[in-house]
């Protein structure tokens, strides 16, 4: 019993990695995406640099969400 539990920890850990790479990588195209925007002087289009804006604050509160509950889970202390 002992061989699967680690087994099923190791594949939790595999999927906490990939998704957390996932929000990695989205937030780092929206900051992209955002810097982009903003040094383009001639942008006209503030619906996109708006909504440039609300991507990369979804993006780096999803990853911080994402953090926090991988530490609370991996913290049986902590209330």
């Amino acid at each position: 019993m002992n061989s699967l539990n680690a087994q099923i920890e190791l594949s939790e850990a595999r999927g906490e990695t990939s998704s957390n790479a996932a929000l990695c990588k989205r937030l780092v195209l929206a900051k992209i995406q955002l810097d982009r925007l903003e040094q383009d002087g001639t942008c006209k289009d503030l619906s996109a640099l708006s909504a440039a804006r609300v991507e990369f604050a979804l993006a780096s509160r999803a990853l911080a969400d994402a953090l926090i509950a991988q530490e609370t889970l991996g913290d049986p202390y902590q209330s």
